[in-house]
């Protein structure tokens, strides 16, 4: 069906209208500013006959000038809000306004806003800035306005693929692994029915050799043939491979969250350092990252999005991750649906709110399982909150320091809120991209826990910004650092020590036993820390040195952002609608085998886990 033509035909009075797809929206151009301020029951009645987006905006060409508007807005947004920052879109009648205080420049029921677009017609999009500003995030938004006129062109090229072609009938639907089957790391899975091929995150392993750190294309394998990239969150295990799509010759869209936009390219950028240092090559470069940027398309959680012709998605909480989404696949126009987990936390964490359960209908179910084994059964949070507090006063007791190596997204921030909660008195030192990644956290409190956003939001205490914590922005600060012998804490990057500004405090810290290493998240076979958590007392560096391991070695279990065996069988027993056929990826073989004999014999639901180049019919 030709939705532009149906919406035409609904507004005849509008005589100057122009009409595009653009992406999942169709957007309507108008000079006509009474009808742009006062089109919400109108347009309202076209979105219920015909139920697609239906956006308006005014035609560029006719908006006042950007000076005229940045006057107005000043003029409007009460000087306590604090902006920084204007910036234009022309090409989507879009303004963004960077201040500190949001809830001021929106105003109580979005009143401050509302007059902005009342008397400027421009959209505005209020956005919460960090303190201090990450150069890393900044560029990836400078991306996104510099490429403004090609993103349009794209969401209407996308658009029309939506939407103008003639879908064949949904006789079947399946999921074919490419990665994580029976297996942690290089999740990628491709969805596919008569009308769409859809990949599921794409994604490389950590501590895997050669080709087995990236997912398994087969020869005749044709990048053109995917419709759509959705991507459930920002780890490398799940987005590290993408950029190189792009290289290859993908052109197509990538869905996920903003913030999982921006945290995945951090990521890259860094991945592409960690193989130019190991390798002396990466697979792609950040022009590959860019084009990426560029073609990403994002959602919010529980927004109805047309991805194919035949195939809907919608976004849910998962818990793991800022931005981290649950997706649910809505196929053949509720045909059947498939529940994609992504990695999920069913848990109170510090971070986020519990993984979302309840799904309207959910027939198909593909769940993680990373700790699904028998024996993954983690303590309470405020248990392990002690124990890590406890092992830090141990260690600053006897004069020594805690290293404690962490993802620069998710556990990071944990453990600062936990540090923040405790209140500790010794230098807490912050080494790595964990910087740049606590700034994307304070732009986007919204998708915090409901707790933690309003303590940022309402009380203005953030925690990824305390002066608790002290940034380690060079080489001369860490060698500072490496050569004072009073006790702190340091947490550096990278979590499982494959690389990262860690090493340099491991090769100096190592030998001595005063000194306390903690190990806070998964360590995937074959990396440095899993040696080391195993017990391995003289280990191999990257650039060929050896390390004598002295320092006291600990686990602190409960601070992940997965799941533990109780907690997804709580997250199945939960679901508004149990699925007729459960796969668990994402796991050590005996853990996914384990977990879903389990899952069959408790909910007596047909329940498998799937190896990799296996493909499993829906329909």
């Amino acid at each position: 069906m030709d939705f532009v033509k149906a919406v035409k035909e609904e507004l005849p009075e509008l005589e100057d209208k122009r009409i595009n797809y653009e992406g999942n929206k169709i957007v309507i151009y108008t000079c006509d500013k009474d009808f742009f301020l006062n089109q919400e029951e109108k347009i309202k009645e076209i979105v219920d006959k015909i139920k697609k987006r239906i956006e308006v905006r005014i035609e560029p060409d006719t908006l006042p000038t950007k000076d005229e508007t940045k006057k107005k807005i000043k003029e409007i947004i009460p000087e306590e809000a604090e902006i920084h920052n204007i910036s234009f879109e022309p090409d989507f009648s879009r303004v963004t306004i960077d201040v500190t205080y949001p809830q001021m420049a929106v105003g109580d029921n979005g009143e401050v806003v509302k007059r902005v677009k009342k008397e400027t017609f421009w959209i505005p999009l209020v956005r919460r800035v960090a303190k201090p500003k990450s150069p890393h995030a900044e560029a990836i938004r400078k991306t996104l306005f510099q490429s403004s006129k090609y993103r349009k062109r794209f969401l209407n090229s996308v658009g029309k693929k939506i939407y103008l072609s003639e879908p064949k009938e949904t006789k079947y639907a399946r999921i074919s692994f490419l990665g994580s089957g029976r297996e942690v790391g290089r999740s990628c899975m491709i969805l596919e029915t008569p009308n769409s091929r859809i990949m599921l995150d794409c994604g490389i392993s950590a501590g895997a050799l050669g080709e087995d750190r990236f997912p398994i294309f087969s020869q005749d394998f044709n990048i053109n043939s995917i419709d759509a990239i959705v991507l459930s969150h920002a780890h490398l295990d799940h987005s590290g491979f993408i950029p190189y799509l792009y290289k290859i010759g993908y052109n197509g869209p990538v869905y996920c969250t903003e913030p999982t936009r921006e945290l995945a390219a951090l990521l890259q950028i860094d991945t592409i350092q960690l193989m130019q240092r190991e390798t002396g090559k990466s697979l792609y470069t950040s022009s590959d990252i860019k084009k990426m940027i560029k073609n990403t398309i994002p959602l919010k959680y529980k927004e109805v999005t047309d991805i194919s012709s035949d195939v809907r998605l919608i976004f849910e909480n998962a818990g793991h991750l800022l931005g981290s989404a649950m997706s649910h696949f809505n196929i053949g126009n509720g045909k059947t649906n498939v529940i994609y987990t992504g990695d999920i936390k069913y848990s109170v964490s510090n971070l986020f709110d519990p993984a979302f359960t309840q799904f309207m209908r959910s027939e198909a179910l593909i769940l993680e399982g990373t700790y699904g084994g028998s024996d993954n059964i983690t303590p309470r949070l405020e248990d392990s909150e002690k124990e890590m507090i406890g092992i830090i006063n141990e260690t600053i007791k006897r004069g020594g320091k805690v290293l404690v190596p962490s993802f620069a997204v998710g556990r990071a921030q944990e453990l600062m809120v936990i540090f923040e909660k405790y209140g500790l008195d010794v230098p807490i030192y912050v080494d790595g991209m964990i910087y740049d990644a606590n700034s994307i956290h304070s732009t986007y409190p919204k998708y915090l826990a409901y707790n933690l956003q309003r303590q940022i939001i309402d009380e203005n205490k953030n925690p990824f910004e305390s002066e608790r914590f002290i940034n380690v922005a060079s080489a001369r600060e860490r060698e500072q650092i490496l050569g004072d012998d009073k006790p702190c804490i340091i947490i550096a990057t990278s979590g499982m020590l494959n690389g990262g500004p860690i090493m340099e405090y491991l090769k100096n810290f190592g030998t001595n036993p005063k000194n306390t290493l903690v190990f806070v998240g998964y360590q995937a076979a074959g990396t440095l820390g899993s040696k080391i958590q195993a017990g391995e007392k003289e280990v191999k560096l990257q650039d060929g040195e050896k390390v004598e391991i002295n320092l006291d070695i600990r686990t602190v279990d409960g601070l992940s952002g997965h799941s533990d065996r109780k907690q997804l069988l709580n997250f199945i027993g939960h679901l508004k609608n149990k699925p007729k056929k459960i796969l668990v990826n994402h796991g050590e073989a005996s853990k996914a085998q384990n977990l879903a004999n389990s899952v069959q014999k408790i909910f007596n639901v047909d329940s498998y886990s799937p190896m990799n180049l296996e493909a499993i019919r829906f329909i």
